[in-house]
């Protein structure tokens, strides 16, 4: 008997100890904010992220390659081949993360030259106007093997050093402006994101307070919309990279997801792209063991699937298409008080109109804030928060236009934008900077 309680003590005893190994001892989520980095280090004027779980990140600031209500087809067909060509230049074990920042501001002439009279008088009356300013990264990360005592592979870091500068050089060569960020501007980056603050000069962190619905901040309050509910996926069958608007009686093509940067309330609003790059063998073996399985239960349902399977192996087989795993959210930051169930009602019309239903179930909102942080995205559960699908419609759901800035010219004349603040132009033909 003595025998029997020992046994069951000891079993008892390792039980606690795996679960706390497991999933922690409930102070895990408190340091949650503490176990994303380990460093930034810069190499050859690259700011590279090191993460705790072993992945290292650059990242790339740059500017959507369409002008905003362009009207032209074809400039968001070359944005879904540009992006493409990305994932196939990097191939397995990586991982690229889209995220476009749309900031509500009130104009301030930011020239500092002095200016005549006539000129002064010009910009006070535009002082103080409300517009919506964009910027986007673009995140490379290279993911770590797990499994392994010791991740760091010589081999693999020189790969990662080759493969972000082939991609600068394919966005350099595609007309696209990008930047690496150094190690000062991506420490202020993941800053100024950690406390959603991307206007003020001066960034400062707050407490957090999270729940199912929201994630609180000092006198802000963020809610994480995530596009695809993996249970329940509501997508069109067909998928463009535009969606037609009616103006004046005349169709006019627009991104896709136009509507997220008129948001009804939001200061600012974050769009996560997260593309990641599987082994294609083993996700092609994956979807025939998937449409086996489904064949071997006749119904209408199963059957269904089967010949959407068939038709994703035709496109790879025909095409050299790349089956991609992805991850869309919408991180809407609005003031404290401000009734959220504005903007979930515009996402939810906007999307709705597309024929995407946005997912109801995103409970895990602290967990999607902090595994959107730039270079921490493999922390997005494989089982909940990873969607399949081919490269071409993952990237038609990425964000393509940029807005209208400031040409750096010598010669400055302004002109008001569609958002009716001042943009100077040029018209000098000597559009940049002088080196």
């Amino acid at each position: 008997m003595t025998l029997y309680i020992i046994l069951l003590f000891i079993a008892l005893c390792a039980g606690m100890a795996l679960s706390v190994y497991a999933f922690g001892t409930g102070g895990k989520r408190k340091r949650i904010f503490q176990d994303i980095y380990f460093s930034v280090e810069e190499t050859n004027g690259v700011g590279v992220l090191y993460t705790k779980t072993g992945e290292y990140s650059a990242i790339l600031k740059i500017e959507n390659p369409v002008q905003k209500y362009c009207a032209n087809i074809d400039s968001y067909y070359e944005f879904t081949h540009l992006f493409t060509a990305l994932a196939q230049t990097l191939g397995e074990g990586y991982a690229l993360h889209k995220q476009d920042i749309f900031v509500r501001k009130q104009f301030e002439n930011e020239t500092g030259d002095k200016h005549e009279f006539l000129s002064s008088a010009y910009f006070r009356y535009f002082k103080g106007r409300n517009y919506t300013d964009s910027v986007c990264y673009l995140t490379i990360t290279q993911e770590a093997k797990k499994s392994r005592l010791f991740s760091f592979d010589n081999k693999k870091w020189r790969d990662f050093l080759v493969k972000i500068r082939k991609v600068h050089d394919q966005l350099h060569d595609a007309g696209v402006q990008a930047k690496f960020l150094n190690k000062a501007e991506a420490s202020e980056y993941v800053d100024r994101y950690f406390a959603m603050n991307f206007k003020d000069r001066i960034v400062s962190m707050t407490n957090f307070k999270a729940d199912d619905e929201t994630v609180s901040m000092g006198d802000k309050r963020c809610k994480v919309y995530s596009l695809v509910d993996v249970d329940c996926a509501a997508l069109p069958s067909l998928i463009r990279p535009y969606t037609n608007i009616e103006v004046n009686n005349t169709d006019m093509p627009v991104d896709l997801l136009a509507a997220i940067d008129s948001i009804p309330s939001a200061e600012a609003v974050i769009y996560n792209q997260i593309v990641f790059l599987p082994n294609q063998k083993r996700e092609l073996a994956l979807l025939d063991k998937k449409k086996n399985r489904h064949a071997s239960i006749p119904n209408p349902s199963n059957q269904m699937a089967v010949e959407d399977i068939k038709r994703v192996q035709e496109v790879i087989a025909r095409e050299s298409k790349q089956l991609v795993y992805t991850h869309f959210n919408l991180i809407v930051a609005v003031p404290t008080g401000t009734d959220l169930q504005k903007c979930t009602n515009h996402l939810e019309n906007a999307f709705g109109r597309m024929g995407i239903h946005i997912s109801k179930r995103a409970y895990n909102q602290l967990e999607l804030f902090v595994n959107s942080f730039p270079g921490n995205c493999y922390g997005m559960n494989e089982d909940y928060d990873r969607f399949l699908t081919l490269g071409d419609a993952a990237v038609c759901l990425m964000y393509k236009e940029h807005i209208q800035h400031s040409e750096e010219t010598p010669l400055k004349i302004y002109y008001t934008d569609r958002q009716g603040v001042p943009v100077a132009i040029d018209i000098t033909g000597k559009e940049g900077k002088t080196n």
